[in-house]
């Protein structure tokens, strides 16, 4: 069989998200096939770290970029051959018509729960392009058992159609004088609590930060004086968050990070007390399983795809009752029971695997 796959998401050098996802789902069908060819549909030259090509692994890099998906793609796939059996997009958007089935690759559908979120073009284009590539598909890829269940619901589709991928985490070795350099960098002194991810309305940031502020009001004076770490750059809507610091005079306990170098999110992560992940919306939590990767015990939402990938290895709280998340704050600063949930952590992050999805997804072209 011949397998067309857009890999452009993979083919960029700073990986986030659903790049991140893209390079390692592709890496990981380059070591496990040996039985498929596969032809890689790129805009531009492949980088250096993507898979080299050998007999049955080959690049076209095609053009022009502008409106690649909807001109440049189906075009190719049109006029040369051979032609692929099927044609999988390791993003949302699948060519609009394509001489063979396609598979696109839906991460969420936050953007349906939180429209205004999104400019009007992204939003249309999101809406639109993505609801075409659902109705042609021959298979979709998703991330999680919830996003499958909001496929489902909103597109009335066939779950045997629906491959999980979901994502995993390869944790980067740091010496303690690494981390320590890192934590000095930003000012940031151990015991704290730590939110990794974009600055926007549906990370819940505010809610946090009142959490937060009568955690440390509840503390003994003889304890020790928390932070609450804010590692991201700011995304859009997120005046409420520096508004609401300055209203609970949390300026000397909250750490601002901003955008940071992604190697640093692992020293964040190793030497914080917890990760809070108290989001309204996510397609899988992709911080949750990194913190529970290292050790790291999360407090989560118990909404969306957050419980399925914490489980029993944290505790999940309503992401509308502070009092909830201040008991959770209390409950996870003792010693004892972060040692016992940060066994759990690992033992529940080793459920996920880079090999296991990508196998998911060949496994799925058979059928």
């Amino acid at each position: 069989m011949i397998i067309g796959i857009d890999a452009n998401e993979a083919n960029v050098t700073n990986r986030v998200g659903i790049g991140q996802w893209s390079y390692h789902i592709l890496t990981n069908i380059y070591k496990l096939e040996s039985k498929n060819s596969y032809f890689i549909y790129l805009k531009n030259q492949p980088l250096s770290d993507l898979p080299k090509p050998k007999s049955n692994w080959q690049y076209k890099v095609i053009g022009p970029e502008k409106l690649w998906t909807k001109i440049a793609l189906p075009l190719n796939l049109f006029l040369t051959s051979p032609k692929p059996d099927i044609f999988i997009s390791l993003s949302h958007y699948s060519p609009p018509i394509s001489p063979c089935p396609t598979i696109p690759s839906i991460m969420d559908l936050g953007y349906l729960k939180y429209p205004n979120q999104f400019t009007k073009k992204d939003l249309y284009q999101l809406t639109n392009w993505t609801q075409k590539s659902i109705s042609k598909a021959n298979k979709i890829i998703t991330i999680s058992k919830f996003s499958q269940e909001e496929l489902q619901k909103k597109y009335q589709i066939n779950p045997s159609k629906i491959i999980i991928a979901p994502p995993a985490s390869d944790p980067l070795e740091t010496s303690s004088k690494t981390d320590q350099q890192i934590l000095s960098k930003y000012n940031i002194k151990r015991p704290y609590f730590l939110y990794l991810g974009t600055l926007k309305p549906s990370k819940n940031i505010p809610f946090l930060l009142n959490a937060f502020s009568i955690f440390l009001k509840h503390q003994s004076s003889k304890a020790p004086e928390y932070q609450l770490v804010i590692a991201g750059k700011k995304g859009w809507l997120f005046d409420d968050i520096f508004a609401t610091v300055k209203k609970l005079k949390l300026e000397k306990n909250v750490v601002f990070t901003d955008y940071f170098q992604d190697s640093y999110k692992w020293s964040f992560y190793k030497q914080a007390t917890a990760l809070v992940i108290p989001s309204l919306y996510e397609g899988f939590g992709m911080p949750a399983l990194e913190a529970m990767s290292v050790g790291t015990p999360v407090i989560g939402s118990n909404v969306t795809s957050i419980p399925e990938v914490i489980d029993n290895a944290g505790i999940l709280i309503d992401p509308t009752n502070t009092k909830e998340l201040v008991k959770a704050l209390t409950k996870i600063s003792k010693p004892a029971i972060r040692q016992s949930l940060s066994k759990l952590s690992l033992i529940q992050s080793k459920k996920y695997s880079w090999i296991k999805s990508a196998q998911n997804i060949i496994d799925a072209l058979a059928h």
